[in-house]
């Protein structure tokens, strides 16, 4: 049971409450009864983008996609709170009150729990606290930039206009400081790919006066400004969503971050970036601990999960405490099926602040690297600066990850983080700061293309696919020209969806023959998607094999 959710506090003042403090709470409801929506009618509440997006993964629309009973909502509010954010997946709302006795009234039967994040002053001066970053084709188009791009391959996409046209990524973060009065997202803007924006913190749509790290984060992807700096996926379509309040640090911002999740379900995102992690808090007894850190006990790391499941992909900075008393990657970069990007400096080599892993539970954490020491970014005066953080390495990987969705439109979330995973340079053997390594996203667009294409030669199939768990699978390769199977040795290697190998092992073939292999190990893997690798000298083929029950 999640102690976050189902906790029940309240603030200890009884005395008088002055206006300029408001105390905030979240509520959780039993249930969505009498809702005024209908499963089979899902563009009631669902963009047409986001409908699409679940038909072509064949993932279902379920109650948790149903907004919450706005009966309940409303008795709430006309206790006299404000309802503040509104939850789907978590089937609540978070609502503030200048009047903190004013809790002692919620006492309604479809009310399962509530609790409190703590109090806020509304007269606090605008002090931030300070950003989760550490600061110190034509190539030249890209500037400096051009070293976080072409580490990852890059290039080679972009050489092909793949540069995220038709992917829509959106952003949670701090804030958005003058990125509507910058040269190098003036593209965006006068093309219309800035969607929208809102900010879950103030309720309001301006996100442009508040902190620059989400501007920074933006022109990572989005920014093109040529000779200065142009970002890793500058034709895609950006949603612009502060969840992070710049002034405190409290459990109430993976709340927001889950209401930014939503949001960015219904409007038909393709991808999330996160740059953001949570760990401690100002109030201790809202601390996590590393034992949390499972993917499946902090609220924002549930959200990110749910987020995943609805087809999204979930792009996620490790965090920045490789060199500090927590060490470790904090949530929501422990969620299972997203990506949990750590950071490597301009040379490669890791960087000395990017947090590490596994889980709590032993998985491989984070789960690739990118470019976030040096890491070049946009200014406000329409320059450019060094900045140090896994801030920047997840938007980075968010941007190349449209660019390579754009090319394999049809493939499931699962399936571009499948190849990315296989692409990178320690996949086959992880690392605690590394995780699976540096991808290389034109071999993942390979891996992605090779299955329709190979196909075609007739040289190997594989039987029977779909597969029980209990039944044998067959390689046939039969060499009609007499060339590839030269050669005598054959390394197969199975890996489940998450990259995880779960059978490796050199086979003797014999060469210009018919050969057939077979597999009976899968008894011991449980039902699931799985990817076989064969390789024989420099070529590899790469099929998906369905198991089932």
């Amino acid at each position: 049971m999640n102690k976050f959710l189902f906790l029940l506090l309240f603030p200890f003042s009884v005395f008088a409450q002055q206006d300029s403090i408001s105390y905030k709470y979240w509520v959780s409801f039993t249930d969505k009864d009498n809702s005024n929506f209908d499963l089979n009618m899902p563009e009631g509440f669902l963009s047409q983008r986001a409908i699409d997006r679940r038909v072509n993964q064949g993932i279902n629309i379920k109650i948790q996609d149903l907004p919450i009973n706005s009966w309940y909502a409303d008795s709430i509010g006309d206790l006299g709170f404000d309802i503040i954010n509104r939850s789907k997946w978590f089937n609540g709302i978070m609502i503030t009150t200048n009047d903190s006795t004013l809790v002692n009234q919620i006492a309604f039967p479809f009310v399962k729990s509530v609790f409190y994040f703590g109090q806020w002053n509304k007269n606090n001066s605008n002090q931030k606290k300070q950003s989760k970053l550490e600061t110190d084709f034509s190539k030249a188009d890209y500037g400096d930039a051009y070293n976080q791009l072409a580490m990852l391959k890059g290039e080679f996409l972009h050489k092909r206009n793949l540069k995220g046209e038709g992917k829509v990524i959106a952003v949670l973060d701090a804030g958005f400081s003058k990125a509507d009065e910058m040269d190098a997202f003036q593209k965006l803007f006068d093309e219309g790919r800035i969607l929208g924006s809102w900010d879950f913190v103030r309720q309001e749509e301006g996100v442009y006066e508040d902190h620059s790290h989400g501007m920074m984060v933006l022109s990572t992807m989005g920014a093109e400004n040529k000779g200065q700096i142009i970002g890793t996926s500058p034709d895609a379509c950006f949603w612009l969503l502060r969840t992070e309040d710049g002034d405190t640090e409290n459990l109430i911002e993976e709340y927001n971050w889950l209401c930014g999740a939503e949001f960015a379900d219904s409007v038909g995102a393709d991808i999330i970036n996160s740059s953001l992690g949570y760990t401690t808090f100002d109030d201790a007894s809202q601390n996590h601990t590393y034992s949390d850190m499972n993917g499946r006990t902090t609220p924002v790391s549930i959200a990110a999960n749910i987020a995943s499941r609805k087809g999204m992909i979930v792009v996620n900075s490790a965090g920045n405490s490789g060199s500090s008393s927590w060490h470790y990657i904090g949530a929501p970069a422990d969620a299972d099926s997203i990506l949990s990007v750590g950071a490597v400096d301009e040379n490669t080599d890791f960087a000395w602040f990017s947090s590490f892993g596994p889980t709590a539970d032993g998985r491989v954490k984070p789960t690739i690297v990118a470019q976030g020491g040096n890491t070049i970014v946009a200014t406000s005066d329409n320059g450019t600066l060094t900045g140090n953080g896994t801030s920047f390495s997840s938007p980075i990987i968010a941007g190349m990850t449209a660019c390579l969705w754009q090319a394999h439109p049809n493939r499931t979330n699962m399936e571009i983080i499948n190849a990315i995973i296989l692409s990178a340079h320690l996949h086959e053997n992880p690392n605690d700061s590394l995780g699976y390594g540096l991808p290389n996203f034109t071999l993942a667009d390979e891996y992605l293309t090779f299955p329709k294409e190979q196909s075609l030669n007739g040289l190997i199939s594989v039987s029977p696919n779909p597969i029980t768990t209990k039944g044998a699978l067959i390689i046939n390769m039969e060499d009609f020209n007499g060339s590839l199977f030269y050669f005598e040795d054959l390394l197969i290697e199975v890996s489940d969806i998450r990259g995880r190998k779960v059978h490796n092992n050199d086979y003797k073939i014999i060469p210009l023959s018919y050969n057939q292999v077979h597999f009976s190990f899968l008894g011991n893997i449980s039902a699931g998607t799985y990817f076989l690798k064969i390789q024989i000298a420099q070529q590899e083929f790469l099929e998906k094999v369905v198991v089932i029950e």
